[in-house]
């Protein structure tokens, strides 16, 4: 199972806006409220702020966003989604191989799963280590240097965006949506792909859709309520 980051197993939706809002300060527009942020998100991040600003961004300015935003990611606590933890061990003790992937800069990713304790329930953590894109190429390579080969068809990527299930699709791996991360949940319902409003639904979906040689060990649901907001385009 490889895992999306933010805005699926960390709850950072909020943290994420206030981020937004302190570049876009930096680069003289308005702030936006988080309907606006979760309307027009997407992937590679460079045409989100293009979307936010209503123009492309030069090099100079992308460059500030990106030092802009790291700096204010940096300063917030790390908050996991509720039961991603315990969900995480839970399925580390069925014998199931979890990795992470993300489009957040590799040392970002690498230093917030060691301070959420939950690095060692990944058998490889890959981040962002070159140019702003989507995670397609990115699947690709993270697949390729697992530790333990695996066919793609035996793979569930559970994300928040269409770009985690594309990704998913054209490695030949399955894909579920969490319907509470960074895209809104209409979009994601909309395109006919797997959705699921927790992360244990979403495990139960996945693993449904594996060949039945590797399905069948059940995923209880955590204790505790799911928390987050339905998130954005």
């Amino acid at each position: 199972m490889v895992w999306d980051w933010n805005g699926t197993l960390k709850d950072d939706l909020g943290d994420m806006v206030l981020a937004m809002n302190v570049t876009l300060a930096a680069l003289g527009s308005p702030p936006v409220d988080r309907a606006t942020y979760q309307n027009l998100h997407c992937v590679p991040i460079r045409d989100f702020y293009a979307r936010l600003l209503k123009r492309p961004l030069s090099d100079a300015e992308w460059a500030l966003a990106e030092q802009t935003y790291l700096q204010h990611i940096r300063t917030r606590p790390v908050q996991l989604r509720a039961g991603a933890a315990a969900l995480l061990g839970t399925l580390s003790r069925l014998g199931y191989r979890q990795s992470l992937l993300s489009l957040s800069p590799h040392d970002v990713l690498t230093a917030e799963t060691q301070a959420a304790g939950v690095a060692g329930l990944f058998e490889r953590v890959d981040g962002r280590r070159g140019t702003d894109s989507g995670k397609s190429r990115a699947l690709a390579d993270h697949l390729a240097h697992l530790p333990h080969p695996v066919e793609p068809r035996r793979v569930v990527v559970v994300g928040d965006t269409l770009d985690d299930a594309s990704a998913a699709h054209a490695a030949g791996a399955h894909a579920v949506l969490f319907a509470r991360g960074l895209q809104h949940p209409d979009i994601l319902t909309s395109s006919g792909l797997p959705v699921a409003s927790t992360l244990p639904a979403a495990v139960r979906t996945g693993l449904a859709l594996l060949p039945s040689a590797t399905a069948g060990r059940p995923v209880r649901q955590q204790p505790g309520p799911q928390r987050g907001r339905a998130p954005c385009q």
